[in-house]
């Protein structure tokens, strides 16, 4: 009984944690986060509702084409599929020792699950981080400093402009400014410089 009780304080606490994580994302971005944000509170549908990144699609560009060739010449694909079959396997593993050992009911070995799962999302998202910021980087080199600046530029203007920690909690990219920030030692925005 203690760890149903266990399980409920902590879904509570990440319901809370996570309206409040809204309101300053809203306070900070001044858009709404509409249909999608009422999803990402409420628990186990946050894991299955993706993010929309983009307002629209970036444009095919020289950039975005050897940001893609990075990828995969850096082997980000497999490396990426391996993290996940990883990350699987202790997610198995994990709700299988609920089940079995401490003998669960299947219900409560799924919540606690996707507890468990957050902070290995969000070390996921940093490794994914990792490999958009070494795909643009060898875009960089290919193309130079100033065609870069233009994929920056118009990635800022397609992308829907969330703060650093909420694209970290949800994304799988990391934000234009992030990106421009690390490529370019500033900050490249959609309206300017």
């Amino acid at each position: 009984m203690e760890s149903l009780t266990l399980l409920i304080v902590l879904l509570c606490a990440e319901f809370v944690g996570r309206v409040c994580l809204e309101i300053r994302e809203v306070r900070l971005t001044m858009c709404r986060g509409g249909v999608f944000a009422i999803l990402r509170v409420i628990p186990l549908i946050n894991d299955i509702v993706p993010l929309p990144e983009n307002r629209r699609s970036p444009a095919e560009t020289e950039f975005v084409k050897k940001h893609e060739e990075g990828h995969r010449a850096l082997r980000h694909a497999i490396l990426r599929n391996i993290a996940k079959v990883i990350l699987a396997m202790i997610a198995i593993w994990f709700l299988a020792a609920q089940l079995i050992r401490v003998g669960m009911p299947l219900w409560q070995g799924i919540l606690w699950l996707h507890l468990v799962a957050i902070p290995f999302r969000v070390l996921f998202h940093l490794y994914c981080w990792n490999q958009e910021y070494e795909a643009d980087a060898y875009a960089h080199k290919e193309l130079g400093k100033q065609k870069t600046k233009i994929a920056m530029r118009e990635l800022a203007e397609c992308e829907i402009p969330y703060t650093h920690f909420f694209a970290l909690m949800y994304r799988e990219h990391p934000t234009a400014a992030l990106r421009s920030k690390r490529l370019l030692n500033k900050v490249v925005r959609a309206d300017g410089d």
